[in-house]
């Protein structure tokens, strides 16, 4: 309102240790667009892990390591995280040897897995600038951050379109970057006349591998059945796994079944609970105790119904038992439908001329009807 009182007094004049106690916020990181012009002069790195599922090798870390001006991604997986020791220098060797450039920077994360007596000597010997952001900031290793978070994307929606368990998950990793790296981008425009020239096909889906004369009999069959895991770094073939004998197939004579997964559907999916199927087939029959139709007397030829799935057989018996009779009987449900039990009973026995003759009554469907009646009783009481 009076801009004229703060003529000549310098803003950071106003700070003070409270504010910056009360106050205080991180410094925003503004947008790099800056690219090495020449492939390898940057690498980005990042380890990955551990996963809860170890994959059909046991592995459980992944290390990436991203080319800055290309953006192309290597994947390399290890059982034990102090390994990344042995995997970067591999690497470099790669890079010598088949392109003949040395990486120049290489940057990654503050983790220790980076800063220890094998690596920082070697790149020290190498000539190569270790960059790396400092403690709880990952904005600064972005491009690899942003890179496994593309990665496991992909990763997550390749299994689920094929019904692939968990333990296959490094090969889905590989799969991943396989076809990521072969996607056209805006810095990046691979040649396909370089590559292995397979045609791409739907992961998880059912495969044939042949099975060459040598290596079968006359009567035996031709091919395995497999699923398709992707496609060979080192051969020119597609990856696929036989589970029952637990062997990877690599080869080009493959016949894919793109349209049926190979493994069936998880039955963990549209489960239906055992009460929605059959309310009443997984009940326990209960021991009814004798009803008294004379105060507390109990009726001098009374005999407990035994009962035997499916049928109930019961002798006749001399005196019935009376519906309205309830005192000191526990109220279940299936009380009412054992007394009309022995009511039907009653008047079967009434209507058969040989005393010595045994009823059968029959049970099905489990509320004691006959297909195609109804019990109110039998309704009301299963609500």
């Amino acid at each position: 309102m009076f801009p004229h009182l703060f003529q000549g007094l310098d803003v950071f004049e106003f700070h003070c240790e409270t504010c910056e106690l009360a106050k205080h916020t991180c410094v925003s990181f503004p947008i790099s667009n800056k690219r090495s012009s020449h492939p390898f002069h940057l690498i980005h790195s990042d380890i990955w892990g551990p996963s809860t599922v170890p994959n059909v090798f046991g592995v459980r870390w992944f290390v990436s390591l991203i080319d800055d001006c290309t953006r192309v991604t290597w994947i390399f997986f290890f059982k034990q995280k102090s390994d990344v020791n042995i995997v970067i220098p591999t690497f470099h060797s790669m890079v010598q040897n088949q392109f003949g450039v040395k990486i120049k920077s290489f940057r990654t994360d503050n983790a220790r897995d980076y800063f220890n007596q094998i690596l920082s000597p070697y790149f020290q010997s190498q000539g190569i600038l270790h960059d790396s952001s400092y403690v709880n900031t990952p904005l600064q290793n972005g491009v690899a951050e942003r890179k496994n978070g593309h990665l496991l994307n992909t990763t997550r929606a390749l299994p689920f379109q094929g019904n692939v368990p968990k333990s296959y998950w490094g090969e889905v990793v590989l799969t991943a970057t396989y076809m990521i790296n072969r996607i056209p981008s805006q810095s990046f425009y691979p040649h396909f006349k370089t590559s292995n020239g397979l045609t791409p096909r739907v992961f998880g889906c059912t495969a044939f591998f042949h099975v060459h004369s040598q290596h079968r009999d006359k009567l035996d069959s031709r091919v395995i059945k497999c699923v398709f895991l992707g496609y060979s770094s080192t051969q020119k073939g597609y990856k696929c796994y036989n589970p029952s004998a637990r062997k990877f197939y690599i080869s080009a004579d493959v016949i894919f079944i793109e349209n049926k997964p190979f493994f069936p559907k998880s039955s963990l999916q549209g489960e239906i609970s055992m009460m929605e199927d059959s309310p009443c087939e997984s009940f326990e029959p209960l021991d009814l105790p004798h009803v008294s139709t004379h105060g507390d007397e109990e009726p001098e030829s009374s005999e407990p119904i035994t009962p035997e799935s499916p049928n109930f057989t019961t002798k006749p018996q001399s005196s019935p038992v009376l519906a309205s009779v309830t005192r000191n009987f526990p109220q279940f449900p299936k009380m009412y439908l054992r007394e009309k039990v022995i009511l039907e009973q009653k008047q079967v026995q009434e209507s058969n001329s040989d005393p010595e003759n045994e009823i059968t009554v029959r049970s099905d469907p489990p509320l004691h009807t006959q297909p195609g009646e109804t019990s109110t009783d039998s309704i009301d009481n299963l609500d």
